[in-house]
């Protein structure tokens, strides 16, 4: 089972694809292929995509296009069969945004499908270290856990206490990606 924390993921690939110069449509990514090659010869159960709900701010034309895109974004995921998981994302009275219950709805799936025994190998694609008793209490169930991570903003706890740690190179990426 793949556990992906949208926001930090979505800015670690918008991060990569601005090194390449190229200019990649991040809403195209391929996230059932990707997710595909990252199991291997495992077998792929589900894939669960966390993020924070924007919500619609009337006259407010940031509120407008960050909505609009992530709605097109649901649309993309639903297509390839992938499972949304909503928290809340929060404006803050200095304008900027902030992701409140994303990771503890992702810890709390985490260890609850661990101990219903829905799968033996969790993929956890975040960097946030705040996982890190998440990722003990699987384990304590007998599963395996493997870190996906970028090796810049690599998580040295998430590192230090996953069974397997898979550091993602451009290359390995960028065959995911369409350009825009």
């Amino acid at each position: 089972m793949i556990f992906i924390d949208g926001g930090n993921f979505y800015f670690k690939l918008k991060e990569m694809s601005q090194k390449l110069n190229k200019r990649y449509s991040l809403l195209s990514f391929r996230f059932r292929d990707f997710c595909e090659w990252l199991v291997g010869e495992n077998k792929l159960l589900e894939i669960k995509y966390y993020l924070g709900a924007i919500t619609r701010e009337l006259n407010n034309e940031k509120s407008e296009k960050m909505y609009t895109n992530q709605q097109r974004l649901f649309r993309k995921l639903q297509a390839q069969n992938i499972t949304i998981v909503l928290g809340q994302l929060i404006r803050h009275p200095d304008k900027t945004y902030h992701e409140k219950g994303v990771d503890v709805r992702m810890a709390v799936e985490m260890i609850r499908f661990a101990r219903e025994d829905k799968y033996d190998v969790a993929y956890l694609l975040s960097s946030d270290t705040d996982l890190v008793p998440a990722v003990e209490e699987v384990r304590a169930f007998g599963k395996k856990v493997t870190y996906v991570g970028f090796p810049k903003g690599q998580s040295f706890g998430l590192s230090k206490t996953a069974n397997d740690v898979i550091l993602l190179r451009t290359e390995e990426v960028e065959k995911f990606l369409k350009l825009a």
